[in-house]
């Protein structure tokens, strides 16, 4: 499976890890876990490079876990290859 960073972009303590623990648990591979402090994201999600084979993962990620799946926007378009979960306090658990 693809390569996945988790980052917590909510006041949730500890919410990136809660979900990296979901996500290594259902098999995915969680090599980062931290925070995102450049913005706001509105509601968690699966962030893709376009015109990979990361979108069908993305996709597969964001439907087991009740999240979106987007192209990377300009802030994550140079981050090295790899899904970005930015989670949110939106995130439930499955």
């Amino acid at each position: 499976k693809v390569p996945v960073r988790v980052y917590n972009n909510s006041m949730v303590k500890d919410l990136a890890e809660r979900v990296a623990a979901d996500f290594r648990a259902d098999g995915w591979q969680v090599t980062e876990v931290g925070n995102y402090p450049a913005g706001v994201i509105p509601n968690s999600t699966i962030y893709y490079r376009p015109g990979t084979g990361e979108q069908a993962a993305a996709e597969s990620l964001a439907t087991s876990f009740g999240m979106r799946a987007e192209p990377r926007f300009a802030g994550l378009r140079d981050a090295s290859p790899g899904l970005i979960a930015i989670v949110t306090k939106d995130y439930q658990r499955r």
